[in-house]
């Protein structure tokens, strides 16, 4: 195991009802006036909207409002709310919505703190000094945005897709998530949900060269298997309150870093790979990971091959893997049995190859992971046509 050091100062304030005790929590962290932001507005027709509201008011505190943050949240829609936050002198930033409108909120956060524009930090990926507090009320569980000190925006003028990692100062101070706001959530959007908190437990699993880690993979197994078991549920019923506990507790564990600490020696390339896909043909960022992850369980699973057929027998259930297809295919069944898409085509696009390749290309730089090579990022991508 590596070394590592852990901290997470995210306050989560789980289970029903929840969002009651969001005014004390404000008031708590000293708020006079903040800036709500939202997504497409389904918080309005599901009382989350009149909820928080209601919260706000009864505290005292001003808001101003920035909705219409897109499910890959883009850069002039977050400058837009850097210049409402700075118009209006708030001192907090409130997420309500899912992990793209946590994600649009920390971006606002360092852009309203600094005189920087928001992309530099994103596009260099240098370490900001100061953001205004960010306070998350969670009603689409999947990135994990919640309690973690990452964000990831668009820039729809380049159709880069670049994450920013900065704990502490990009973790939300507080957390309200209550699992009754995700019972109006649709089937496809929980199939995506579901394919992203899984992704986020296979990277470093996958990846890592160690053999077994007691820990680390009885934790990533557990957490694993519970999104799935609660998944199957929430098809079953949606208003199944307890699985819907289950998904929202995994999304957030799943990527919140405590599984990841201490695995040596892991990368990412299945995001890397997501990232351009999802940037330039604006799909959801789950539908592409479940394209992505069996093509390249396909072309360069040979070199993890421990790491994945154990995840076929521990996570998917076979008895005796025994071959990388034999677990890319049971993957692919997987994603296919919840509803989401294993390839371009049933996705609804026609990907330009060239254009993937040069944008994951030059990702894969940036990180340093230079083994993957264009003609290799080629060959994935042509796999997941």
């Amino acid at each position: 195991m590596n070394n590592f050091t852990y901290a997470n100062p995210t306050k989560i304030q789980f289970g029903r009802g929840v969002i009651a005790q969001l005014g004390d929590e404000l008031t708590r962290l000293g708020a006079s006036k903040v800036l709500l932001v939202y997504g497409g507005g389904s918080i309005k027709s599901n009382g989350v909207y009149d909820a928080v509201v209601a919260q706000l008011s009864a505290s005292g505190i001003a808001f101003a409002e920035h909705g219409g943050v897109q499910g890959n949240p883009v850069l002039c829609h977050a400058r837009d709310g850097v210049a409402k936050a700075r118009a209006e002198n708030v001192d907090l930033i409130l997420a309500v919505g899912g992990g793209s409108v946590v994600d649009e909120s920390k971006a606002i956060a360092l852009g309203a703190a600094s005189g920087t524009d928001v992309w530099e930090f994103f596009a260099k990926r240098e370490a900001p000094q100061t953001a205004l507090p960010v306070v998350a009320v969670l009603t689409l569980p999947a990135t994990g945005s919640e309690m973690n000190g990452i964000a990831v925006l668009s820039n729809e003028e380049t159709d880069e897709k670049n994450a920013l990692v900065c704990p502490p100062l990009l973790n939300p101070k507080a957390s309200f998530l209550d699992p009754e706001t995700t019972f109006s959530l649709s089937a496809r959007q929980t199939a995506f949900a579901c394919t992203d908190i899984l992704s986020h437990l296979m990277e470093g699993y996958l990846t890592t060269a160690a053999g077994h880690l007691p820990v680390q993979d009885g934790m990533i197994e557990g957490v694993a298997k519970a999104t799935m078991e609660s998944m199957a549920a929430i098809r079953e019923n949606p208003a199944d309150y307890d699985a819907r506990a289950a998904f929202m507790w995994s999304a957030t564990l799943a990527w919140s870093g405590i599984c990841q600490a201490g695995i040596p020696a892991w990368g990412m390339p299945c995001h890397a790979l997501e990232m351009p896909l999802s940037a330039v043909y604006d799909i959801a960022h789950g539908a592409g990971l479940s394209i992505i992850i069996p093509a390249w369980m396909r072309v360069v699973g040979a070199k993890h091959e421990p790491r994945i057929l154990r995840f076929g027998r521990c996570v998917l259930g076979l008895e005796a893997p025994g071959s990388i297809d034999a677990v890319a295919d049971a993957l692919t069944d997987y994603y296919r049995s919840i509803g989401s898409p294993v390839s371009c085509t049933e996705a609804g696009i026609e990907p330009d190859i060239d254009r993937l390749t040069a944008l994951a290309s030059a990702a894969f730089q940036q990180r340093g992971m230079t083994d993957y090579t264009e003609p290799i990022i080629r060959e994935i991508y042509t796999r997941a046509l």
